[in-house]
């Protein structure tokens, strides 16, 4: 799994060791926000990081849980992915017979306005189901599976969902109906946040593509999604905040981009100097910035909320060797445990040594008690769990651990 972490405004390497030899490098200074939530309702800011993208998080203060999974084969996400992405498909397809059917621009008329009405109704449902997946799972009530299950679902029809509300809106725009083209296109940006990278791999390892380790924090409403994706060293991250929709507010900006790149700048000063472009989504009264950087690490993508001028969804891609690092090592009896990590929430690479030549061998690894998988004889890349953290690597019937915690 991947995804671009989950946000710690730092990193804190605190090493408990348990014998044998720690050697750790420092990344940096911590992370700072750079806007306070702390008197507003706010959930998320965007943080620095240390010689690389700042990214959208949460204060580890508002956090309700934080867990991590492997996800694989999945035959009931994958049937309800599928199920809903043919219910939303069947939709479109009877809406553009209707339509292509339709032979006045008043009968035309009536399929838009029907059609309109009942796809804002399903986005309403999709919202709604995905933000009831998030408070059951902060309540308790189901665990990350579920939840992953409930995003990779209401993902992939939400995908389907955003292609018929743009046909929408074309035909809309044809007939001259600039309410029903504005619910169309407000449609379209309300499902933003639920097609993002990680919710892509969901969909395709419950389809039993390739598994993916995803890890998940939540913060009430708001959600951070971070996957590695093992086949390449991809880390991907997303994390939506929607307290800071204010659709009754306005563009701030007036659809104008300069001052919204300002705002860009201020909130990602590192990634503005590899900055690819700007454009507005949807109308007025909804409506997004989205900026574009590709930088030395990586991809961002990033939606400024026109009425708040705040941030309110976030993609980031990152090639998880380039990004920088700290290094974190302990030698117990013939092996050695070699950590390289960023941040909590972030790609954690995890190498396995003979002590002696100190090459790279073959071993089994379990994380806080839970196995994720082999070395390979090279490394290991999964997602750096928040709070304390056991990592045990076997090769030979002999077990080497490394203990340590991230804030």
């Amino acid at each position: 799994m991947d995804g671009t972490r989950a946000f710690v405004v730092a990193l804190l390497l605190c090493v408990t060791p348990i014998g044998g030899v720690v050697v750790a490098d420092t990344a940096g200074d911590a992370g700072e926000p750079q806007q306070t939530t702390e008197d507003s309702e706010q959930l998320m800011s965007v943080y620095t990081a240390e010689n690389t993208s700042e990214y959208l998080a949460p204060s580890p203060d508002r956090i309700d849980r934080a867990d991590g999974a492997t996800v694989g084969l999945d035959v009931t996400a994958a049937v309800g992915a599928d199920a809903g992405a043919v219910e939303s498909a069947y939709l479109a397809r009877t809406l553009e017979r209707r339509y292509a059917n339709a032979e006045t621009d008043a009968e035309r008329r009536t399929v838009v306005e029907n059609g309109t009405e009942r796809l804002t109704a399903h986005v309403d449902a999709l919202v709604a189901r995905e933000r009831n997946a998030v408070r059951r799972y902060n309540d308790g009530a189901i665990g990350e599976r579920e939840l992953l299950r409930a995003l990779a679902v209401a993902g992939r029809e939400a995908e389907v969902t955003a292609g018929t509300l743009e046909w929408l809106e074309l035909a809309a725009d044809g007939l001259d109906m600039d309410a029903e083209a504005e619910r169309a296109a407000s449609g379209q940006v309300r499902l933003v946040p639920m097609r993002g990278p990680v919710r892509t791999g969901l969909v395709d390892a419950a389809a039993g593509e390739r598994p993916l380790d995803v890890y998940v924090e939540t913060a009430d409403d708001g959600i951070v999604l971070a996957a590695i994706d093992r086949t390449d060293g991809t880390y991907l991250r997303e994390a939506h905040d929607p307290t800071v929709k204010t659709d009754a507010t306005g563009d701030q900006y007036e659809g104008n981009p300069s001052p919204a790149l300002d705002r860009f700048s201020e909130l990602y000063p590192w990634v503005i100097n590899s900055f690819d472009g700007i454009d507005a989504i949807g109308p007025e009264r909804v409506r997004l910035y989205r900026f574009s950087a590709t930088h030395p690490h990586g991809e961002l993508e990033t939606y400024l909320d026109s009425g708040s001028t705040e941030i309110l969804y976030e993609q980031q891609r990152i090639r998880a060797e380039s990004a920088p690092k700290t290094t974190l090592e302990r030698t117990d009896g013939d092996l050695t445990v070699r950590l390289n990590t960023t941040r909590a929430a972030g790609p954690l690479e995890i190498t396995v040594l003979d002590a002696t030549s100190e090459t790279p061998v073959d071993a089994e690894v379990e994380l806080n008690g839970d196995p994720i998988g082999s070395t390979g004889a090279d490394r290991l890349w999964t997602i750096a769990p928040r709070g304390s953290t056991v990592i045990n690597a076997t090769h030979a019937s002999e077990t080497a651990s490394i203990e340590t915690t991230f804030d």
